[in-house]
Order: C-alpha cells, then structure tokens, then sequence
C-alpha cells in the first residue's frame, strides 16, 4: 500500500467487504487508508452458500432486526444505481400457518410488521394455488403476505460491495493469510513478515474469527452451525410467479432458482463444529461424515413434506449446499469492540441472517469506528462475559438458537 493501514479488516466475505465500503463511504471515517485481509477469494467461502434471502418479516423478539434488513434493501438500490449489477429479486413472501402454534407467530409478524412500517396482508392460502402448486395448501388455515421480500445471489451482493470499496480506495489482499499478535495493548496484523499496527482492527472473518482470535487468549461468542439446502431439478412447479415460501409447521422455507426449487429444513437436532474443526478452505468439508448429503434430515422430514408438499420431492434434488452459519447463544448479532484490546473489534455472530443484515450491520459497525457509538450497543460481543467457545454445553446453545430461528 501507498501508505499504511489505519483500519484493516480481516475477512472479505459478505460482512467483512460491506464493512470496507460503509467504512471508505463514511463522512466520518472515510479518507483512511483501509486494508482488506483474506487467505480465499473474496466471497468464496460461506457467503457464496447462502441462500441469499431478504426477509424483513420478523417476530417481535427480533423488530431491531428489520432497520438492518431495510437498510440492505436500501444500498442495493444504491450499488445498482452506481452502476453495479446486483439483481434483487422481489418476488414476495408468503407465510403459511396451520397449528395454533403458527397462527400465533404469524399473529406476531403482523404485529411488528404493523409497528415497524412493514407492507403485509393477511390473504387466503388457497389463492395462491397456481403460485406454489407443489404445496397442499388447502392444509393451511391462514397466511400472510410480505409484498416486498425477496432474495440475491449472496455474490454478487458481496463483489458489489467489494468493487465499490476498491473505488473509493480500499486495497485487498486476498490468498495470503494473516496473523495477530500482541502489541501492547494493541493488537497488530502480521501479513508475510510485515507488522501493521492500525488504529483499528476489525475480525470479520464468520465463522473463522475464532481461528484468529485465540491467536491473543480471545474469542468470539458464536459457533459455526451447520446451515443446508437443497435444489430440485428444473421443474414446471418452479413458475416464473413463484414466491418464497415458509411454513414453519414443516421447518420449511423455500424460493425459486433458475427454473428449480430450492428449500431448506430446519434441523430441530444441528450439528455444529469447534472452531479448531473447521478448515481454511470448505471445499469438500461435510459436517457430518454420516451424513454428507443430508439424508437424515430430509428422512426425518420426509413425512411432513409427503403429507403437505407432495410435489416436492417427487422432482429429483440436483444439489445439496451446505455450509457453516454463525449463530450465538441468544441469536443476535455481535459488533464491537473486544474487551482487553484497544484497537480490536468485531463484526460477526449472522445467526443466519447475514445477507439481510449485511448493510445495517456494516453501518452500525460504522458508529463504533467513527466512536459515535458508546459502550451500552445491542449487539456487544462483550455481553456474554468469558466463555469456552469450543465447549459442547456452548455449542449446544447456538444449535438451540438456530433450531429455534422461524424467520427467514
């Protein structure tokens, strides 16, 4: 670099490229020398296995989520404006609900929906027939409709902030790993045999940020849970009028892709690995090596879906996508500071919604650099105190939170 790094910002996946951005775009912060760290390609890691959707439907426990969520939808009409190409699909959401139990959360979202300035109606499911003929949904008993969701190649979303943070200056440097080390009270970046110590340092790594933080005795308070996915084959039943669909009665949220279904099952029993598990690069990594593919969990679902999407499984699955999603004890976000460090902060923990959010949370992200901020934030890291990230009781907490998410 021309000069030296004053905030350098370790992973270029979805967070860490949408943080370089917010950072370089700031009246606050901008005009820093700003340096991105990534031993992969840029997005290439779990980012590119999201499933890329934009959900501003949320219960009230998660209402602070969906400024974030419309903030993303926000820049993405920004970055496409400036000239980049990030096609958002709005094709619209619709929730199903047939026991009490998702009567009463759809109750829920139309509540918050209602208080947050979110577009919905309530609308009868059968109407929506010839939109999802793979679906039974004469057995649903009510539904509610997000006009204004939709989902994005999670990508192409990462590149675009990645080329507008390049325009305004930020440097990469991808494939080369980096280190930290103790510097005082400080913490410095080692990056082939050079030392930067920067004003700030952010670890936006996912679900490598604990790889890097127990490097200093520190830690992040998440743990990386298994996340999966499957596409059908083309299919008839994937029409051009198709909507996202979730029923959490069967665990199930689904979208269309390129003429196909694709659709995801929430595990009630997750699988999570300690962060020493998981490798630098997830090409051909399996959570499970029992099972690599999936098959449990779409055994263990196959009834429910047989009983209210006969048409689903029927078209033959051509893909299987799985990979490492962040999730904390309690299912919310974490940005801030590191305790014990001067310089060290954090941008993690997407318990799953790290597309939606990536906008927001990069712009809140923003407010701790810029120390508009104060300490008292939501989504500190430093609010679980000290804890033993790899341990199974710590693990089987974040399963639960992912087991419990019903929110796209």
């Amino acid at each position: 670099m021309s000069r030296e790094p004053e905030v350098i910002v370790l992973g270029a996946g979805i967070l860490g490229c949408a943080l370089a951005w917010r950072l370089a775009a700031s009246n606050l912060v901008g005009g820093k020398a700003i340096l991105v760290i990534d031993p992969q390609p840029a997005a290439s890691q779990a980012t590119s296995r999201a499933a890329g959707l934009l959900s501003v439907a949320r219960p009230a426990a998660r209402s602070h989520w969906i400024p974030l969520v419309q903030k993303t939808l926000t820049i993405v009409d920004e970055l496409n404006r400036a000239g980049q190409s990030v096609p958002l699909h709005r094709c619209g959401s619709l929730h199903l609900a047939a026991s009490a139990r998702t009567q009463a959360l759809l109750a829920d979202y139309e509540a918050t929906a209602a208080s947050s300035d979110v577009s919905c109606r309530r609308v009868q499911p059968q109407e929506w027939a010839g939109r999802l003929p793979w679906l039974d949904l004469k057995r649903f008993s009510e539904a509610l409709w997000f006009p204004e969701e939709g989902y994005i190649d999670p990508y192409l979303l990462a590149s675009a902030y990645g080329s507008a943070a390049r325009a305004l200056g930020v440097r990469f440097s991808l494939g080369r790993p980096a280190s930290l080390v103790e510097n005082g009270s400080r913490v410095a970046v080692r990056i082939d045999r050079t030392e930067h110590t920067p004003t700030s340092v952010w670890v936006a790594a996912g679900a490598w940020s604990n790889s890097l933080l127990s490097q200093l005795g520190a830690s992040a308070p998440q743990a990386a849970v298994r996340s999966q996915y499957w596409i059908t084959e083309r299919t008839s039943l994937a029409n051009g009028h198709m909507p996202i669909a979730l029923a959490a009665d069967l665990r199930l949220y689904a979208r269309p892709e390129m003429g196909a279904i694709l659709f995801g099952l929430r595990e009630t029993n997750g699988v999570a690995v300690a962060s020493r598990q998981l490798p630098d690069d997830l090409a051909g990594f399996v959570f499970d090596a029992d099972d690599a593919a999936g098959h449990a969990t779409l055994e263990a679902c196959a009834d429910l879906l047989n009983h209210w999407s006969p048409g689903l499984l029927s078209t033959g699955l051509r893909h299987y996508i799985t990979g490492p999603s962040c999730y904390t004890p309690d299912g919310d976000f974490l940005v801030g500071p590191v305790a014990g460090w001067d310089n060290l902060k954090l941008l993690a923990g997407c318990n799953g919604a790290g597309i939606a959010v990536s906008g927001g949370l990069a712009e809140a992200a923003v407010g701790y650099e810029s120390g508009a901020a104060n300490s008292s934030g939501p989504y500190l890291p430093t609010r679980f105190g000290s804890c033993d990230v790899d341990a199974p009781a710590f693990l089987a907490r974040c399963i639960a939170a992912r087991a419990g998410k019903t929110s796209g």
